[in-house]
């Protein structure tokens, strides 16, 4: 697994010798504590070393082969990849196409304290005694982290979804595949808190609101109103509140509104982002539902 290395390209060949397969890895901050990583890897392999993060892997292509606390293992596409902290690993290619794959690294005090969202009365850190796990859901779901997350896409996502997929990426592995899986605390009946979240996603469409400012206004953790709203709604919050902004936009747009004020009026960064959405919900563009206004329905 690699060791980390911030916006980094390397390249590996020895001098005199036939060109090889470029290597390349990239590393980058995601939050606090939080770090992204993804190398596509041909022949390169590492010594023992350890993280003083978790590290969470999944691998895209290929296959890799390391060795763990005496025993060997191989990682191949489609499974996942778990270390602890400071737990001494090597890494290498186990097949002739080497292997790609995207890593999560989360500090253990920031991961203790996702876990404590969802498990107040557990202490300790979860201890995960698997390596390689089969999980093809949360294998999706980190590479849909590792895209809300990558340089370049704040513009494109919300505060509130990258806030809530990387809580419930740290809850899955926490619940799924921990040793001893915390107890996971129930909901009481706080519907009305659910309201509350909903009122005030419709008063700030236009901001970019985050997971910590909907938990203050209601008094929940972040991962208990994850659950209640899921619950009462059918939706994640993100979701929840992104359909709240197409559907501003679509009475905008129907009421005389340009797409760029329907954009700027809504908080998508621009007419672009409006359109991939607003095409996604309705299979139009906006410029085409603007065209069709007025016309036979």
């Amino acid at each position: 697994m690699a060791a980390c290395s911030q916006h980094s390209t390397a390249k590996q060949h020895r001098p005199g010798a036939a060109r090889r397969p470029r290597e390349i890895a990239r590393h980058w901050r995601a939050a606090d504590g939080v770090d992204l990583f993804e190398a596509d890897y041909k022949n390169f392999s590492f010594p023992k070393h350890s993280h003083d993060y978790y590290a969470f892997g999944t691998i895209l292509n290929g296959a890799e082969k390391f060795m763990t606390r005496g025993t060997n293992y191989v990682a191949a596409r489609g499974q996942i990849l778990i270390m602890n902290p400071m737990q001494v690993h090597d890494g290498g290619p186990a097949s002739d196409e080497g292997y790609q794959y995207q890593i999560m690294f989360i500090d253990p005090k920031v991961f203790g304290d996702m876990v404590g969202e969802l498990s107040p009365k557990n202490t300790g850190l979860p201890f995960f005694g698997n390596c390689v796990v089969t999980d093809p859901e949360l294998h999706l779901h980190l590479q849909g982290l590792h895209r809300l997350f990558r340089p370049g896409a704040e513009g494109r996502t919300t505060d509130l979804e990258r806030d809530s997929q990387l809580l419930y990426s740290a809850a899955r592995f926490a619940l799924r595949h921990a040793d001893a899986p915390p107890y996971l605390y129930q909901p009481g009946s706080e519907d009305k808190r659910v309201q509350t979240v909903i009122d005030y996603m419709a008063a700030h469409l236009d901001a970019n609101i985050s997971l910590d400012d909907l938990a203050v206004i209601t008094g929940l953790s972040r991962f208990h109103l994850l659950r209640v709203f899921r619950a009462a709604t059918g939706l994640p919050p993100h979701t929840y509140f992104n359909h709240m902004r197409l559907r501003r936009a679509k009475r905008m747009l129907f009421d005389g509104a340009s797409i760029a004020d329907a954009a700027a009026a809504t908080g998508f960064a621009d007419q672009s982002h409006l359109n991939r959405h607003f095409k996604a919900m309705w299979g139009v563009s906006p410029g085409t539902f603007i065209a069709s206004v007025g016309k036979t329905p």
